[in-house]
């Protein structure tokens, strides 16, 4: 039930539906592959080792062929020149002595000095091939026989002293040690039959022809006659091997206790057959073209697989986060966003709505929120015109009198500062002159600096071509008294206030810097955050109402930034569309 549940929980999400066909795919795709390279390779290097052998048996068939045409030259060579035919003639017909005192009475009767007869050419010629071990020239019906060696020492090692060489016409080749090749010797007159050459060969040429090529080549090599005699092996030849062969050029495989691939071919001059047995345990470079092969698949398997993993899976984790927000937008977040990424895809295209939507429900609510804020403001002007100002700027003035009578001018110098302080809040405008606005700070700052005489300087900065630009009112007390409830400096006599004010690019830039207490970075951090989402929850009341105020009139591009160092310096920045009366 539970590998059930599993399987249910992985299959309902797209990313692995996706991905495990996907998978599929690749892997069916990629195992084809690998049959069909794997096939295609086994028969290329079959072909090719069985090529390899081909050219051997080719030069094998060359070599018997260059022996047959060696004897056949020699023997033409003979009929060639009269008296060599004549001088084999007479010797094949008599006996040794009267051939003797033939060619005894021929050197007598010749000019030269130099004997030449068929003996002494049968020795120059057939020497000139290092693979001739011995020469035999007979006459079957008189029994004249001349055995020329050529190798001694090959010879008798090869029939152990014993030269016993019987002219059987059903044997080709009667010495196990040796290939025959024979001649007829005819009368070049009447044609009679004189007698027959037999040349004996080693078999060192094939060897030759063989352990050249050793290093490429695999397997072994027979030959054999029609009646499946073997004249000549190299390598080991399994068992069965020679049974299972047939007479005749063929390439077949043949399954005994391994897979051979056998290649044969006729010599047509000797009419032996050459056969290659190569076995398919031989052939190692099949087992690593294999390996390869199958190490080359894996591996693009492997890529084709994991390139695609990390690209869905990224596209997952996207998919994911939509599905998060949307859940916590349905439990009431309206203050979130979804990364659009880089790119320029469909899912791109949903956080880019989804964004967008929730901007635009976000400043829904803040309209409706903004209207009932001036709609209190409003009310709160309802009520203040509900109060006479007439009366309350007469009060204050019959105090300032009544002090001034008594001699007590700081106290109506406080009351002239508190009466424009008080005329200045009365106003309900919606903005009024950055000129104004300063001078109602400059109010506060001066009323302030009676309370404490001598301990704070203020000193108001750029203000020549500013003071006609529009600005919300009380933006600038409220920051002031800030400093001044928090930051002043009591004990001190160097406390410094200083207003800048600047244009730049459209905006525009007020910031007041003082040398009080400062800010610690715990408590900085957290109030920078709440200034930057424009919360105003913050306990900085003058902050955050600034903040707040410029937020929802301008938008998130305006409001207050703070920065300080304890003790050393604070500064509070504002920002502003510059807006002209």
């Amino acid at each position: 039930m539970r590998t059930l549940s599993f399987i249910r929980k992985i299959s309902g999400k797209l990313f692995h539906r996706v991905f495990f066909t996907y998978s599929t795919i690749i892997f069916l795709t990629m195992a084809s592959l690998f049959v069909f390279l794997s096939e295609y390779y086994s028969d290329f290097i079959i072909q090719r080792e069985v090529d390899k052998h081909g050219t051997v048996i080719d030069e094998l068939k060359s070599d018997f062929r260059e022996k047959h045409q060696f004897v056949s030259q020699g023997v033409r060579n003979l009929y060639l020149e009269k008296d060599l035919i004549q001088d084999l003639a007479f010797s094949l017909q008599h006996d040794y002595e009267e051939y003797i005192g033939y060619r005894l009475e021929k050197f007598a009767n010749s000019d030269s000095f130099v004997p030449y007869n068929f003996d002494i050419y049968v020795k120059n010629y057939f020497s000139r091939d290092d693979t001739v071990v011995a020469l035999e020239i007979k006459n079957e019906s008189l029994g004249t026989d001349y055995v020329y060696l050529f190798n001694h020492g090959r010879w008798q090692e090869n029939t152990k002293g014993e030269v016993e060489l019987e002219m059987d016409d059903s044997s080709r080749n009667e010495s196990p040690f040796f290939y025959t090749v024979r001649e007829q010797i005819n009368d070049p007159i009447s044609l009679d039959h004189l007698g027959t050459v037999s040349v004996y060969f080693t078999y060192d040429n094939l060897e030759r022809i063989i352990s050249l090529r050793e290093e490429t080549v695999k397997g072994a090599f027979l030959v054999t006659d029609e009646d499946m005699n073997v004249y000549f092996s190299h390598g080991d030849i399994p068992d069965g091997i020679v049974e299972a062969i047939t007479y005749g050029t063929v390439q077949k495989e043949l399954k005994l206790d391994d897979i051979y691939y056998l290649q044969s071919s006729v010599e047509p001059a000797s009419e032996l057959m050459m056969t290659a047995v190569i076995p398919r345990s031989e052939l190692a470079t099949l087992f690593t073209y294999k390996i390869t092969i199958l190490s080359i698949i894996m591996m693009l398997t492997v890529v084709a697989i994991a390139l695609p993993y990390f690209s869905l899976r990224r596209h997952s984790k996207r998919v994911d986060q939509i599905v998060t927000r949307m859940r916590e937008v349905q439990e009431g977040n309206l203050n979130i966003k979804i990364d659009t990424g880089r790119g320029n895809d469909d899912l791109s295209v949903i956080s880019e709505t989804f964004n967008e939507t929730l901007d635009e429900l976000n400043n829904y609510i803040n309209k409706v929120y903004t209207s009932k804020i001036k709609q209190k403001e409003a009310e709160l002007a309802s009520l203040q015109t509900q109060i006479n100002p007439h009366f309350l700027y007469n009060t204050l003035e019959a105090i300032r009198m009544k002090s001034l009578a008594e001699g007590g001018l700081t106290t109506a110098k406080m009351i002239v500062q508190l009466s424009e302080l008080f005329r200045h809040s009365l106003k309900t405008a919606e903005l009024v002159t950055l000129e104004e606005e300063q001078n109602h700070a400059h109010q506060y700052i001066e009323l302030f600096k009676i309370r404490f005489p001598g301990q704070l300087t203020s000193h108001f900065e750029g203000r020549e071509g500013l003071n006609h630009y529009l600005v919300p009112p009380f933006i600038l007390q409220p920051l002031i008294e800030n400093f001044l409830i928090h930051g002043f400096k009591q004990s001190s006599n160097d406390n410094r206030l200083q207003i800048k004010m600047r244009e730049k690019k459209a905006t525009l830039w007020i910031e007041i810097e003082d040398n009080g207490k400062g800010i610690s970075e715990e408590k900085l951090a957290p109030l920078k955050q709440k200034l930057a989402s424009g919360d105003s929850s913050s306990k900085s009341i003058g902050l955050a109402n600034v903040n707040q105020r410029i937020k929802l009139k301008y938008g998130q591009a305006y409001g207050v930034d703070i920065e300080s160092t304890p003790d050393v310096q604070t500064v509070v920045t504002v920002r502003l569309p510059v807006i002209e009366r």
